[in-house]
């Protein structure tokens, strides 16, 4: 049967504004018996559809939680938050905020950030990184003033110990550790062909990549680091993290500053 536009629209209208808040109007549209029956297989549909999607965002906490928990857990998330994007993949972006506002263990939100953070790695647009050899060439007097672009993957977020611990037990197949490391720290998360890795970051690491991201040059790195080590220590603390930050492939650019090199 053919229907004009606006009958159409009316009736998806009708569907969607059954599916997400229960309105009976779409039942009108239903021929036959068993209305409610035949709807509530759309509804069924829908409903685990997404919780689905929630348990392919956040595997790590749907495995600590377990089956039942986190089916709650969902279609309360969804009754709060129904999908408003055309694509599954946003529909998980607030799921961590609302945990935060539920009455559950710290733990599971925290959890939940990490892994969706995992995820915004992996989407993330991709750049080709630098190697050594690209600032090996460059004159001396052009590090001083070098500025470092880094990869539009990269991520840092402090995090109890617990989470990454967690995280890696449940991908490489192991019975998930217990909570107890809670002490925070700073971690970095990035891509690299293909796949999402994640380490921890020491203090001085951590605060570098912070003045990268916002501008520093080389010298303002360093000059950093002498506020707690010698001036040629903290010269070869720099170049030691901007080589791993380059093998790891986090920097896309090296770039003097104007009038750096004559």
């Amino acid at each position: 049967m053919n229907l004009p536009a606006a009958g159409l629209f009316a009736q998806q209208a009708a569907l969607q504004d059954w599916l997400l808040h229960g309105n009976a109007v779409a039942s009108g549209f239903v021929d036959g018996d068993r209305r409610d029956q035949r709807l509530r297989i759309y509804g069924d549909a829908y409903r685990l559809r997404l919780i689905d999607v929630l348990a392919n965002d956040f595997p790590v906490l749907h495995a600590l939680v377990g089956e039942t928990m986190f089916e709650a857990l969902a279609t309360g998330y969804l009754h709060a938050h129904p999908s408003r994007h055309p694509s599954v993949r946003h529909f998980g972006r607030d799921f961590a905020d609302w945990l935060r506002r539920q009455e559950h263990p710290s733990t599971w939100s925290i959890l939940a950030d990490f892994e969706w953070m995992q995820g915004e790695v992996f989407d993330a647009a991709d750049a080709a990184a630098i190697a050594m050899e690209d600032i090996a060439a460059l004159p001396a007097e052009a590090w001083p003033g070098l500025r470092f672009a880094l990869h539009p993957a990269i991520r840092r977020v402090r995090t109890p110990g617990c989470i990454p611990t967690m995280v890696e037990a449940h991908h490489a197949g192991r019975p998930l550790p217990s909570t107890e490391d809670r002490d925070p720290s700073d971690w970095l998360l990035w891509r690299d062909d293909f796949r999402v890795h994640w380490r921890r970051l020491d203090a001085d690491e951590a605060a570098l990549l912070g003045m990268a991201v916002d501008g520093a040059t080389f010298a303002e790195l360093c000059a950093r680091l002498a506020l707690s080590l010698p001036d040629s220590e903290a010269a070869l603390r720099a170049i030691g993290l901007l080589k791993r930050w380059i093998t790891d492939r986090l920097v896309i650019a090296a770039t003097p500053v104007p009038n750096t090199i004559d």
